[in-house]
C-alpha cells in the first residue's frame, strides 16, 4: 500500500473516531437535558394535582358530614375538577384509593406497580414504551382516614426521543459529508506531502539501475527537502567513487595490456636470436653479436621486473619513517648514479643545505635515482643536471632539474602512470620501460609529499619535491 493511502486511511479512521465521539456525547447529553427537564415538570405537575386534591378534599371534610362511600364519589370529582382545570393536554391523571382506581383521565392502561408497591410519603417516577410512544408516569402515596391516596400523573415525552433520534440521524448525514470532504482534502494534502517522496524514489531506482547521473530537484526546507539534499549528496560521492573505481580498472587493464606489450618487444627478440644461435651456422662475429642482443634484452626484463617488483611491493607496504638527514640522502644517491652519468659525460651539481625529513633512506633513494636517470635520458651527451634543496617555512623542497628535450604539456598529465613514455623508441633504447616515475610518484605520496612538475619542450624539465620538515617531538613533564 502507497504511504499516501496509509496516510489517508489512518486519519480517517482519527477523524471518524473523534468527530463520532464528539456527536455522541452532544447528542446523548442533549437527550439528558430534555428528559430531567420532562422529569422535573412531572414531579412539579404532580405536587401540583396532590396539592390541589387534597386542598379539596379538605374542605370536604371541614364542611360536610361524611362516609367512606361519601368520600370516595367526592375525590373521584375532585380529579375530575383538579386535572380539567390544572393539567396540559399531554398529561393524564390517575387517582386510586385504597388501591381501587377512583379516577382515571385516559383510557390507557397505567402501571398498578405504581400505586400498590410504593411507600407512603414517597414519589416516584418511571419510563415506559408503548406502541412506540414513551411516556413518563409519577406516583405520589398519601394517607387518607388510614388508607392509602396514591396520584399519578402521566406525560407523553416521546417528542425528546423523536428529537434524538432525528439529531442522530442528522448528525450521520452531516458526519458523512465531512468524512467525505476531508478525505478529498486528506488525499489531496497527501498526494502533495508525499509526491516528492515519490520523485525521490523513481531518481533512486534510475541510480540503482545504473544511472549514476540521476539527481532530485526538491529544494523545499522540511525535513523531505533535506533527505532529498542528503540524497544529492551521496549520489555525487557514490559517482566520484564509481568514477574512481571505473578509472581504476582502466589503468589496471592498461597496466596489463602495456606490460604485455613491454614483455612482448623483448622476449620477440630473445626469441628470434636463440632461434638463429640454434639453427644456423654462424661465423664467431655473428654469434657474438646474437648474444650480445640477448643478454641486453635479458637485461632490460631483469630492470623491467625489478622495477615492477619495487612498485607493487611499495604499493602494498606502508612505510616506517625515520629521522633522515636529506643531504646525507643526495650524496647517496649521487654515487648510485655517477656511473651513468660519467658515460654520457653529464655533469651533476649538488646543492644542499642540511636539514631533516621523515622518511624511508631507501625508498626515497630509489626514487631520486629514477628521477635523475631519466633526466640523464632527456639530456644530450656533456650537458649539466642539478640536484638542488632548500628549507622553507617548515618544509623542504628537493628539485631535479635538466636541460633536455623537455616534455610536451599535454603528456605532463601522464608522465607517472604506469609504462607510460612521451618518447617510447628513445626510452626502451635507453633500457627503460615506464615504471620509474610512477614508481617515484608513488613513494613520494607514501612520504606525504607533493611532486611538482615545470618543463618547457626544447629547453628541458625540473621535478620539485617538497617534504614536510621534521618536527622534534616535545614532552611536557610536571
Amino acid at each position: 500500500m502507497k504511504f499516501r493511502y496509509k496516510v489517508l486511511i489512518i486519519n480517517m479512521i482519527v477523524i471518524s473516531i473523534c468527530l463520532g465521539t464528539i456527536g455522541y456525547l452532544m447528542i446523548e447529553k442533549n437527550f439528558s437535558l430534555a428528559l430531567n427537564q420532562q422529569i422535573e415538570n412531572s414531579v412539579e405537575e404532580n405536587n401540583l394535582f396532590q396539592a390541589s386534591i387534597e386542598y379539596e378534599l379538605l374542605n370536604i371534610m371541614n364542611n360536610n358530614a361524611y362516609s367512606q362511600n361519601v368520600l370516595m364519589d367526592k375525590l373521584e370529582a375532585a380529579g375530575e375538577n383538579v386535572y380539567t382545570n390544572i393539567s396540559a393536554n399531554d398529561s393524564d391523571l390517575l387517582v386510586a384509593y385504597n388501591n381501587n382506581i377512583i379516577y382515571s383521565s385516559s383510557n390507557d392502561a397505567f402501571d398498578q406497580a405504581l400505586w400498590t408497591t410504593m411507600d407512603v410519603g414517597k414519589k416516584n417516577y418511571t419510563i415506559v414504551e408503548r406502541d412506540g410512544s414513551y411516556y413518563i408516569s409519577v406516583s405520589s402515596c398519601t394517607l387518607l382516614l388510614d388508607k392509602r391516596l396514591n396520584i399519578i400523573n402521566q406525560r407523553d415525552i416521546t417528542s425528546i426521543y423523536t428529537m434524538m433520534k432525528q439529531q442522530s440521524d442528522y448528525y450521520k448525514l452531516l458526519l458523512i459529508i465531512v468524512l467525505v470532504l476531508c478525505s478529498v482534502f486528506m488525499y489531496i494534502l497527501s498526494f502533495l506531502l508525499t509526491k516528492p517522496l515519490e520523485k525521490l524514489q523513481k531518481v533512486s531506482e534510475s541510480f540503482g539501475q545504473g544511472d549514476y547521473s540521476a539527481r532530485t530537484s526538491i529544494n523545499s526546507r522540511d525535513e523531505v527537502g533535506q533527505l532529498a539534499h542528503t540524497y544529492n549528496n551521496m549520489a555525487d560521492s557514490v559517482e566520484n567513487h564509481m568514477e574512481e573505481l571505473q578509472n581504476m580498472v582502466t589503468r589496471q587493464e592498461q597496466f596489463v595490456a602495456d606490460f604485455t606489450h613491454e614483455l612482448k618487444t623483448p622476449m620477440t627478440s630473445i626469441i628470434g636470436y636463440a632461434d638463429t644461435l640454434r639453427s644456423r651456422e654462424l661465423t664467431k662475429e655473428q654469434q657474438m653479436m646474437a648474444a650480445s642482443y640477448i643478454f641486453s634484452e635479458g637485461q632490460r626484463l631483469e630492470a623491467m621486473s625489478m622495477k615492477l617488483f619495487e612498485f607493487i611491493y611499495t604499493k602494498q607496504h606502508s612505510i616506517t619513517p625515520k629521522k633522515l638527514n636529506i643531504k646525507k640522502l643526495m650524496n647517496e644517491v649521487i654515487e648510485s648514479v655517477e656511473p651513468l652519468l660519467k658515460a654520457k659525460g653529464i655533469k651533476l651539481t649538488l646543492n644542499c643545505e642540511s636539514c631533516y625529513i621523515n622518511g624511508d633512506l631507501d625508498l626515497l633513494k630509489s626514487a631520486f635515482i629514477n628521477l635523475i636517470d631519466n633526466a640523464r635520458k632527456a639530456s644530450s651527451n656533456g650537458s649539466e643536471i642539478l640536484f638542488s634543496c632548500n628549507m622553507k617555512d617548515s618544509q623542504v623542497t628537493v628539485s631535479v632539474k635538466d636541460f633536455g628535450v623537455g616534455i610536451p604539456k599535454e603528456h605532463l598529465t601522464k608522465i607517472c602512470d604506469a609504462f607510460y613514455m612521451v618518447d617510447k623508441s628513445r626510452s626502451r633504447k635507453e633500457g627503460g620501460a615506464g615504471l620509474g616515475l610512477s614508481l617515484a610518484a608513488l613513494i613520494f605520496d607514501a612520504h606525504q609529499a607533493t611532486m611538482q612538475v615545470d618543463s618547457i619542450l626544447g629547453e628541458g624539465t625540473e621535478f620539485k619535491i617538497t617534504f614536510p620538515l621534521y618536527q622534534e617531538e616535545v614532552s611536557c613533564h610536571e
